[in-house]
């Protein structure tokens, strides 16, 4: 029985794996740097066009600040993904009816930004020069990194992607209240790491955005989808398409 519910576990975390597996193919056949840096270009033209290109004031503030900036730099490179994971954990271990709801969100959001770095590759603004950033090179610039993702993956930010699924994870089934409001200030958090790096812009983190949100539709689209499991907060507690998902 130990050994059927061990491999039913890892069937359930499969589809993850496969996920998280895109990314080093993105990095394989990543091309030249021509394409991704003119689509890059385009966005900060669109941002100018706006009049809300701020990334490189935001860099230039963290800049001024090396040791918040070395923090943010770590935390960009080996935070993200590890809390993703975990949140997916503890809804398989402890929220066990909302797992697959939750992987599936996951999994379908992952998928979707590793198909537009395939498609669409995007240089980082960081690539682009005369903006003022540093020269610092960044996670699969060159070397180990490349192997595991491709250098060019701003649009769309699977940070932001990423943040805005394990925080809705946390606010839907977290039933501490400190906790829920902790989850809500992730994905701020995350926009302003992602900024002021050098790695994205804030339209980059609009499409982070779109793709969560279509990962959680692709997801609800399963037919008969409905987790049992009852969230940490009443239905008029939980914000936005939270609430439909918990009736």
């Amino acid at each position: 029985m130990r050994s059927q519910r061990r491999w039913a576990g890892a069937g359930a975390a499969l589809p993850v794996l496969l996920a998280l597996a895109l990314d080093p193919l993105a990095g394989a056949v990543a091309p030249g740097p021509s394409g991704p840096l003119e689509r890059m270009r385009d966005l900060i033209d669109s941002e100018r066009a706006l009049g809300l290109f701020v990334e490189p004031s935001v860099h230039a503030w963290a800049a001024a600040r090396p040791l918040l900036l070395h923090a943010l730099e770590l935390t960009y490179v080996g935070a993200h993904v590890p809390l993703t994971l975990v949140a997916l954990a503890w809804v398989c271990i402890a929220r066990r009816q909302a797992f697959p709801l939750a992987r599936d969100t996951f999994v379908a959001t992952q998928t979707l930004c590793a198909i537009s770095y395939l498609v669409a590759p995007t240089a980082p603004p960081r690539m682009v020069p005369d903006l003022g950033y540093s020269a610092a090179p960044g996670p699969g610039d060159h070397g180990l990194g490349r192997l595991v993702q491709s250098p060019y993956a701003a649009m769309p930010s699977a940070h932001m992607a990423f943040a805005l699924v394990t925080a809705g994870i946390v606010v839907w089934l977290a039933r501490s209240r400190v906790v829920r409001v902790a989850a809500l200030a992730y994905p701020p958090a995350v926009l302003m790491e992602i900024l002021a790096t050098g790695n994205h812009l804030w339209l980059d983190a609009v499409g982070g955005a779109v793709a969560a949100a279509t990962g959680l539709g692709l997801a609800r689209w399963h037919p008969g989808r409905r987790p049992r499991v009852r969230p940490a907060m009443e239905p008029a507690e939980v914000p936005g398409v939270l609430v439909q998902e918990a009736r």
